[in-house]
């Protein structure tokens, strides 16, 4: 390939932070925890779904068809500070953390009704602070 002769767009891959196109009927809320379901569409995490990160913005796509919104995700290998569980200490540290739903994730895999599998895996205790929340290495899957 020839060298540049003229100026060229220079775009940025910020690595850590995504934009992903939502499902049909979907309602994200900021700060929540995506799913992204076989079809490659994010939601609010449902079993089932592989984990996708948290969203940084509203997404409302609740009247939408599949694809119409995009929502901005923290996606990848990130650390977050959650509440208390009222069951970790510091003897869990590098034990997994399950997730069933957008607003809870925990030590069990217990969500009763359902199948819980392998895609409600949402990463490891890294630590646990001062006042007893629990630090979360979350490890969404890359995609």
């Amino acid at each position: 390939m020839a060298a540049i002769t003229k100026i060229q767009a220079f775009n940025e891959n910020t690595g850590g932070i995504g934009s992903g196109r939502v499902a049909a009927s979907a309602k994200i809320f900021r700060g929540a925890m995506l799913g992204r379901m076989t079809t490659g569409f994010l939601r609010p995490f449902a079993t089932g779904d592989f984990f996708a990160g948290h969203a940084l913005e509203d997404c409302d796509n609740s009247a939408g068809a599949a694809g119409d919104l995009r929502c901005t995700y923290r996606r990848g290998t990130y650390y977050a500070t959650v509440p208390v569980f009222s069951s970790a200490t510091i003897a869990h540290i590098g034990d997994p953390i399950w997730a069933a739903s957008d607003n809870h994730a925990d030590l069990t895999r217990t969500d009763p009704g359902t199948t819980l599998t392998a895609t409600d895996l949402v990463g490891y205790v890294h630590s646990i602070d001062d006042v007893g929340n629990v630090v979360i290495q979350f490890r969404a899957r890359l995609n």
